[in-house]
């Protein structure tokens, strides 16, 4: 049957402008003719409808199982031709997926703090499946989403994974994807999805000491014992243990004038163990060293100056500076000072001492907390395994190197996404001498983050006696590039002819995109985005953007403009055209007929 016809527009209406049926539902869809005609009828690989007489023909299916069906109407309205128009109805036929699970990839035992693992979620026989997105749950959290660029019509199995560095806070949370069908507003709405079970996770973590529960420094009064309590958060439960092991009962250590200067809590499970360190200070009756510092503590950078005074506040027999850099030996005088001019110990830990009880040669001390810091030699920003441009909805690992940075426990990684800060990232390392740090975050490439620049920024938070504001070093920026796939606005638009038309199909993609037209009309192969023509007639015209990210196709429908209404607006034009000279040639005849009275 060859299917042509020169009408300016195939005169008949569907019922419907698309429709969106589910594998194995019904359908049902009028075509109505608006001229009278000499047959029509449905063309289809299934409930076709034999040329009939009937102004309104039905293409019905009740249990639809053919997946690219392409029905059309067809209409014979000129006698003196055997001419059929077409009108060709679109038709997607969708499957909601038969499961949805989630796993670790290649894990089966509990994760470790600060590693990186790969979740996968499986989405078994669904279609189709450019239509479906996979989104990624921890807990209620909305993490990430995955398109797809695939154009098959008909049910695949589909995997997304999502790359995820749990920690400690991690344990026990519950991860979950979810399968979503966005078929437009000729779908169902909500749109179906189908989740997954959660999936628990078990994040084993190197215990942490509570410092508010061990203090570093501990004074003890002669014949007044003090309870240190070690307590330790980890995952295996952790075990305490001390340095010494008299006057040990569990967590807890007893110490007195006869503990020594030094005593160490060890927490440890099989990921590792944390120490931490108390000193001693053993005193008489008196209730605070009688000194005064000038500062109560002190910042200063790694071969810089410092000094500080310690002030007696009572009468003495003695008094002075014990430390590796600056010592000042035992003096009458009142006020002694600590001094360094290029300070480049980094565990320095000067005290001042007082003899103040001539009955005992038995100083007490107290110590100036020192804390000595560097700068980083350098920041940079990279991606972890890639180069080139990036890929929309897929993930991708940004890595920050901080060259030589002290201490790292008052360190603060920053990223940002041009003035917008993404995420931070602090450091539990104790190491109080410069070390190399790398610091991590996980992003999702999306089509408007191309050209956007990415940079972390290394800020060295020191407190109140540190250098205000805090000082930071800053990477070059890292220009992002992603390649998306082209995504019109609408897939379909109605445009009404008059004279000449223009059909536009540009569509931001990247790499650009190429276009191709199809249409009945069309007698050549057109690769512009742009139709401009007085010539084209009325119907169907698909244009299809491509690239190496994948295709997208616009549907523009041409109609014919209604001659009735033109008419009519020209025919009333005409009568106050008309009815405006009659009223001037009445009042010109008014007026001369009173000037000659």
């Amino acid at each position: 049957m060859c299917l042509t016809g020169t009408q300016a527009e195939c005169p008949v209406q569907l019922s419907q402008k698309s429709v969106v049926v589910e594998y194995g539902g019904s359908v049902a869809v009028n075509c109505s003719a608006s001229v009278p005609h000499y047959g029509m009828g449905w063309e289809a690989s299934e409930g076709g409808v034999e040329k009939t007489r009937d102004s309104v023909v039905t293409w019905r299916v009740s249990d639809l199982r053919e997946w690219d069906i392409k029905p059309f109407c067809y209409i014979n309205y000129d006698i003196t031709h055997d001419t059929l128009c077409e009108e060709e109805l679109p038709v997607t036929v969708y499957k909601t997926p038969d499961s949805v699970s989630i796993s670790i990839v290649n894990h089966t035992r509990p994760m470790m703090e600060g590693e990186q693992y790969e979740l996968q979620c499986d989405v078994q026989d669904v279609a189709p499946v450019q239509n479906l997105t996979v989104k990624w749950y921890k807990g209620q959290t909305l993490l990430s989403q995955t398109n797809f660029t695939d154009t098959s019509r008909t049910p695949v199995n589909e995997v997304a994974k999502l790359l995820i560095r749990p920690n400690r806070t991690d344990d026990g949370a519950q991860f979950w994807c979810e399968a979503k069908l966005d078929l437009g507003a000729e779908g169902p709405q909500p749109p179906p999805k189908k989740t997954s079970e959660p999936l628990s996770i078990t994040v084993h973590f190197k215990p942490i000491i509570s410092e508010t529960k061990l203090p570093s420094i501990v004074t003890v009064f002669r014949g007044y014992p003090v309870v240190l309590v070690c307590e330790a958060e980890g995952n295996p439960k952790p075990k305490i243990s001390w340095s010494l092991s008299e006057n040990v009962d569990g967590d807890k250590l007893t110490v007195s004038e006869s503990t020594p200067e030094n005593v160490h809590c060890n927490a440890s499970n099989s990921v590792g163990t944390t120490t931490r360190q108390v000193k001693v200070f053993i005193q008489g009756t008196q209730a605070k060293c009688p000194v005064q510092f000038s500062q109560k503590s002190v910042v200063v950078e790694y071969g810089g100056s410092v000094a500080v005074n310690c002030t007696a506040s009572v009468p003495h027999y003695g008094m002075g500076w014990e430390a590796s850099e600056g010592g000042v030996d035992k003096t009458s005088a009142i006020v002694v000072t600590w001094r360094v001019s290029d300070l480049r110990e980094w565990d320095i830990k000067p005290f001042c001492y007082i003899n103040y009880d001539i009955t005992h040669d038995t100083p007490c001390e107290e110590e100036l907390p020192v804390t000595v810091y560097k700068t980083p030699d350098s920041v940079t920003i990279g991606i972890v395994n890639h180069r080139g441009p990036m890929k929309e909805g897929k993930q991708y690992e940004l890595q920050c190197d901080v060259q030589d940075v002290a201490p790292v426990q008052n360190l603060t990684v920053k990223w940002y996404k041009g003035q917008t800060l993404l995420d931070q990232t602090t450091f539990t390392d104790t190491s109080i001498t410069p070390v190399n740090e790398v610091a991590k975050l996980l992003i999702t490439a999306d089509r408007a983050d191309d050209g956007a620049q990415y940079r972390c920024k290394a800020e060295l938070n020191l407190g109140a006696e540190g250098p205000q504001p805090p000082p930071t070093k800053t990477s070059k920026p890292l220009n992002a590039e992603v390649n998306y796939k082209p995504k019109h606005s609408n897939s379909t638009e109605t445009i009404v002819k008059n004279n000449e038309v223009t059909l536009d199909c540009t569509v931001k993609a990247k790499p650009a995109p190429t276009y191709t037209w199809h249409s009945e009309h069309l007698k050549e192969k057109i690769n512009s985005p742009v139709l401009l023509s007085s010539k084209l007639s009325p119907g169907n015209y698909t244009c299809t953007a491509t690239n190496s990210q994948g295709s997208d196709r616009k549907v523009f429908i041409v109609q014919q403009k209604d001659r009735t209404t033109f008419w009519a607006i020209v025919i009333s034009g005409v009568v106050v055209a008309v009815a405006l000279i009659v009223t001037y040639l009445i009042y010109k005849f008014k007026c001369s007929k009173n000037s000659i009275i």
